[in-house]
């Protein structure tokens, strides 16, 4: 058991409710289904092809509205997530919407009660990276669970987007300090935060004997703008352009 990831999971579980409430002012999650540009990128969408009928897991699926939108593409979907609060939420959603997805609660560095080579195609990403202590045990797992040919897409935030504020073009933090960074929630609960470099991601993927395809650097997709207009109330015409891109697009094969 990790208990850094076992910390973040009692503060995922804490936060569940508040993070439902801002979803649900977005309301993209009861959309993506059918509209799956909402919450995937251009990038993810030319990656992902038709996967009708095809075994994809999405780890560490959080909101789940990523794992909305490929079952609604056709896909057999298998949502794996620490927080069982969060889970819950999620399943809720998915009977309101119709649709059907597996829901498994792991730390997703360690799935053992899934079986090797399981999926056609594995996403992960959104927020994944800063929770995890071992970005290397994170990549070894994504690559076991993978079938031979099989892909792995990782969607998360850019290394550079977590150095800077909305208020300032320069970095607010050294760019090569990992953490892990320490703090304890509004409920109580001791989290960790960690930060990994492009290289390390990169790195981390190629010592899980996986080959890359292709690297992406890009702005996000329509939920991240809508919630920063509907959240936080920014006029996303004339707010300033961040000076570094949100999003590290990582796409990968399992040789066969």
């Amino acid at each position: 058991m990790n208990q850094a990831h076992e910390g973040n999971r009692a503060c995922w579980n804490g936060w569940a409710p508040w993070w439902r409430e801002r979803r649900d002012k977005v309301g993209v999650w009861s959309r993506c289904p059918s509209a799956p540009e909402l919450v995937l990128s251009p990038g993810e969408l030319r990656a992902l092809g038709d996967i009708a009928g095809q075994r994809v897991a999405v780890l560490a699926s959080g909101d789940n509205e990523v794992a909305f939108a490929l079952a609604g593409m056709g896909a057999r979907v298998t949502s794996v997530d620490i927080s069982e609060g969060q889970l819950a939420i999620a399943a809720e959603r998915a009977e309101k919407l119709g649709i059907e997805i597996a829901f498994l609660r792991s730390d997703i560095t360690d799935c053992a009660m899934l079986d090797e080579g399981s999926f056609d195609q594995i996403h992960t990403g959104g927020g994944v990276a800063v929770w995890m202590s071992d970005l290397d045990a994170y990549m070894r797992e994504t690559a076991r669970l993978l079938k031979p040919g099989g892909m792995l897409l990782v969607n998360d935030f850019h290394p550079f987007a977590h150095l800077q504020s909305d208020e300032t073009p320069w970095p607010l933090k050294d760019y090569f300090d990992r953490g892990p960074f320490s703090y304890t929630s509004n409920e109580g609960f001791p989290g960790s935060e960690y930060h990994g470099t492009v290289a390390d991601r990169l790195q981390a993927v190629l010592n899980a004997g996986l080959t890359l395809t292709w690297v992406e650097e890009h702005d996000g997709t329509f939920s991240d703008l809508e919630a920063e207009r509907v959240l936080d109330e920014i006029d996303t015409d004339t707010a300033p352009k961040l000076h570094v891109p949100r999003y590290l697009l990582i796409v990968a094969r399992k040789p066969e």
